[in-house]
C-alpha cells in the first residue's frame, strides 16, 4: 500500500512557522546590538539656559483672559439650549435646569413642577429635533409674544427662544443661573392669536 501524502494547510504552517520566525528576527536584532561597532553614538544638542534677547510678541487677548469671542455663561447656556432643541439631544439640557422646574403648556391645564430629568421628558411635546429650530428671532415677534395677555410672562428679555418651522415654540425662562421654566406651545398662533 502506499501513502499518500497531503500538503499542510496554509493556516496551520504559518500558526507554526510564525513563532520561529519572531525568535530568529529576535535573535538577529539582538545580535546586531551586541557588536556595538556598528551603532553610532547619539548626540545631544546643549539646551540654551540663558534668557532670549527676543520681545515676545504682545498679547491680541483682553487683559482679563476670557478672549474676545469667548461668550458669556448665558450665551453660552443659550447656544447650548438651541444646539440641544435643534438637534432632538435633550438630555444635554438636564443640567442646566432648576429642581424644580416649572414645565407651562399653551392652551391646556399643564402647568407643573418637575424634576430636572421628567421636565426634559416633556419637551418631547414640541418634537425638538424635528424639522428647523431657529433661535435667532426678530423683536417684533418676540415682542408680539410677550404682549400676549395669557402668555406674555414667559417671554422676558432674557428668555431663550425657538420656533420650530411646524410653528411650535418654546420658551426657556432664567432663574438666575439655571432655567426655571420651560413654556411650550405646539403653535404660536395660540400665544398671538
Amino acid at each position: 500500500m502506499s501513502a499518500t501524502t497531503r500538503p499542510v494547510p496554509a493556516p496551520l504552517t504559518a500558526r507554526v512557522l510564525a513563532p520561529i520566525a519572531a525568535i530568529l528576527l529576535a535573535g538577529a536584532a539582538l545580535a546586531g546590538c551586541a557588536s556595538g561597532d556598528d551603532v553610532p553614538e547619539e548626540t545631544i544638542a546643549p539646551v540654551d539656559a540663558s534668557p532670549s534677547d527676543e520681545t515676545p510678541e504682545p498679547s491680541t487677548q483682553p487683559s482679563d483672559g476670557t478672549g474676545a469671542d469667548a461668550p458669556t455663561p448665558d450665551e453660552e447656556r443659550a447656544l447650548d439650549l438651541e444646539g440641544a432643541v435643534a438637534s432632538g439631544n435633550t438630555a444635554a439640557i438636564e443640567h442646566y435646569l432648576t429642581d424644580p422646574t416649572r414645565v407651562v403648556i399653551a392652551a391646556s391645564e399643564a402647568d407643573m413642577q418637575y424634576d430636572p430629568v421628567d421636565a426634559v421628558l416633556a419637551i418631547d411635546y414640541v418634537q425638538p429635533g424635528v424639522g428647523v429650530w431657529t433661535f435667532d428671532l426678530d423683536d417684533a415677534l418676540l415682542a408680539s409674544y410677550a404682549a400676549s395677555p395669557s402668555y406674555g410672562q414667559f417671554f422676558p428679555a432674557n428668555a431663550v427662544v425657538g420656533v420650530s418651522d411646524s410653528g411650535a415654540v418654546i420658551s426657556f425662562v432664567p432663574n438666575g443661573a439655571k432655567i426655571g421654566t420651560i413654556f411650550m406651545s405646539i403653535h404660536e398662533s395660540l400665544i398671538t392669536g
